[in-house]
C-alpha cells in the first residue's frame, strides 16, 4: 500500500529567528534558543517545537502528559530527542478582556494549581534567598536606587509567609498565547513551554496581573476560591515582588527595554 507524502514546512518567525542568533553571536542578550515551526503533513497541521536539549523536550512531554485530561493544551504527537510535535489547533485569539475571559482563566489556574500542590515552609524554600538576589541584582545594574533599594529589603522581610504553596503554574499568560477553542469555546494555551511544575503557585497569575489581569483581580481571586484551589491570596504580595523582581531582571538580561520600569516596586514601599 502507497501511504501519500504531501510534507511542507514553514518557519512563522524566520527573520526574527535570524535577528536573535546574530545577537546571540555577537552580544550579551539572553534568548531561548527554541526552534518554532508549522508542519502540514498531508494536509493536517502540526506544530514543531526544537529545543535546545531532550532534559527541556522530555520535561515539557511530561508535563503535557500529566494534564492531558483537562483539554487547555494541544495533544502532544510525538516526542523525538530535543523535539517536540504537536496538534495545531484552530481557535480565535484572544484580543481584549472581558469577565466570562477571566473566569475562564480561573477555571484554568484553578486545574493547575490543584494538581498536586505542595504547602512548604517559606524560610525553608528557596524563594526568600531567590528574592533578594534578584533585588540586589537590580540595585548593582541601577534599576534601583539605594533608597528603594532598601526599602524593598524591608518590605521582602516582613512579608514572607510562615508557608508557601508550591506545584504546577503556569507562567507566561499573556493574551497571545490563549485561544478560545473553535469546536468547544474553551480555551486552549498554545504556548506550552510556560507550563512548569515546582513553582511557587501565583509566579503566573502575578505576570497576568501586570499584563491585564488587575482591573479582574477580585473577580479572579473570588473565582479561584470558589473551585477550591491552594489559597495564595493571603500572600500574595510575597508572590508579586519575588516576580517582578525576578521579571525585571530576566527583561535586562533579555535587553526587553520596556518591561524595565522601577516605579512598579514603589507600591511595595512600607509606609511609616
Amino acid at each position: 500500500m502507497n501511504v501519500e507524502r504531501s510534507i511542507k514546512q514553514i518557519s512563522p518567525f524566520f527573520l526574527k529567528r535570524v535577528k536573535y542568533f546574530l545577537s546571540r553571536l555577537f552580544g550579551t542578550r539572553l534568548q531561548k534558543a527554541k526552534g518554532l515551526y508549522y508542519v502540514n503533513v498531508n494536509d493536517h497541521r502540526f506544530k514543531r517545537l526544537i529545543l535546545c536539549d531532550s532534559f527541556l523536550a522530555t520535561e515539557i512531554e511530561q508535563h503535557l502528559e500529566t494534564f492531558v485530561e483537562s483539554g487547555y493544551f494541544p495533544p502532544l504527537v510525538a516526542r523525538y530527542e530535543h523535539e517536540i510535535w504537536l496538534d495545531y489547533v484552530e481557535g480565535v485569539p484572544v484580543r481584549s478582556v472581558d469577565e466570562g475571559f477571566v473566569l475562564k482563566i480561573a477555571e484554568f489556574y484553578a486545574t493547575v494549581y490543584g494538581k498536586a500542590p505542595r504547602l512548604v515552609n517559606a524560610s525553608q524554600s528557596p524563594y526568600p534567598s531567590r528574592l533578594f538576589q534578584d533585588l540586589r541584582f537590580l540595585r548593582q545594574i541601577n534599576v534601583l536606587t539605594l533608597d528603594l533599594y532598601r526599602d524593598l529589603q524591608k518590605t521582602g522581610e516582613a512579608i514572607i509567609p510562615e508557608e508557601v504553596w508550591v506545584g504546577y503554574d503556569y507562567t507566561d499568560p499573556v493574551l497571545k498565547n490563549f485561544l478560545l477553542r473553535q469546536d468547544t469555546n474553551h480555551i486552549c494555551v498554545v504556548d506550552v513551554d510556560g507550563l512548569a511544575e515546582s513553582q511557587l503557585l501565583g509566579i503566573g497569575v502575578a505576570k497576568a496581573c501586570v499584563r491585564w489581569l488587575g482591573p479582574y483581580q477580585d473577580l479572579f481571586f473570588s473565582s479561584l476560591a470558589k473551585q477550591g484551589a491552594p489559597d495564595i491570596q493571603k500572600y500574595f504580595s510575597f508572590v508579586e515582588l519575588c516576580f517582578l523582581a525576578k521579571w525585571m531582571k530576566r527583561a535586562f538580561l533579555e535587553h526587553d527595554w520596556k518591561v524595565i520600569d522601577s516605579t512598579l516596586f514603589e507600591r511595595f514601599r512600607r509606609r511609616q
